[in-house]
């Protein structure tokens, strides 16, 4: 009875705190089940081996994927593991023998996880395939954009070389202008006389 109602409670935590696709990504789950499974199962699986029976709470293999889950510790807890400091380290601890209650429940917890294992794996691959695919959309579009910007400056650059190739053509004078030009320069008005005219002298 004991274990059955410690199994009930580890599976009502797991599917209502870990397996919770709304607050948690379906990789990070992932990756805190599959790690339960591993350190749960070299306990059973490997019942006299003291080194898998202690897992310190700071490492990767529990910060980086137990830890990343709201309530995931909770699931060592749940399983029969204590949280134990030696030497001002805290570790997760199995210390409990093999016919025990705590052993009874591992082996159930291990069991549950086994069983997620599977469903939250095809999740986490759905989700991976859906990032790549954002990823290769958002790849594709920044490709275009760049390619439409290139095109653009171009087409700016086209249009100012034209202008001002235009406007060089219309600021020289035709042939025909610089002659006119040519000979009013030439002209001048005609002249008045040399020097005042003598008056009559009646006498």
């Amino acid at each position: 009875p004991q274990v059955q109602e410690g199994k009930r409670k580890f599976y009502d935590h797991l599917e209502d705190k870990v397996l919770d696709y709304f607050h948690n990504s379906p990789v990070n789950i992932e990756a805190c089940v599959s790690t339960c499974v591993k350190i749960f199962s070299n306990v059973v699986h490997n019942p006299t081996e003291e080194k898998f029976r202690k897992v310190k709470a700071a490492s990767n293999t529990l910060r980086g994927t137990v830890g990343l889950i709201k309530g995931g510790e909770d699931l060592l807890l749940l399983a029969g593991w204590v949280p134990k400091v030696v030497d001002m380290e805290k570790y997760w601890v199995f210390d409990a023998p093999v016919d025990s209650v705590r052993w009874g429940l591992l082996k159930e917890a291990l069991h549950l996880c086994e069983r997620a294992q599977q469903t939250v794996h095809e999740k986490a691959e759905k989700k991976r395939r859906e990032k790549e695919d954002k990823l290769s959309k958002e790849s594709a579009e920044k490709e275009r954009i760049r390619l439409a910007i290139e095109e653009d400056k171009a087409e700016r650059k086209l249009r100012t070389e034209l202008t001002q190739a235009t406007g060089a053509v219309t600021a020289s004078p035709l042939p025909s202008e610089a002659a006119t030009e040519a000979r009013s320069a030439h002209k001048r008005p005609p002249g008045s006389g040399g020097g005042p005219a003598e008056e009559d002298d009646d006498e």
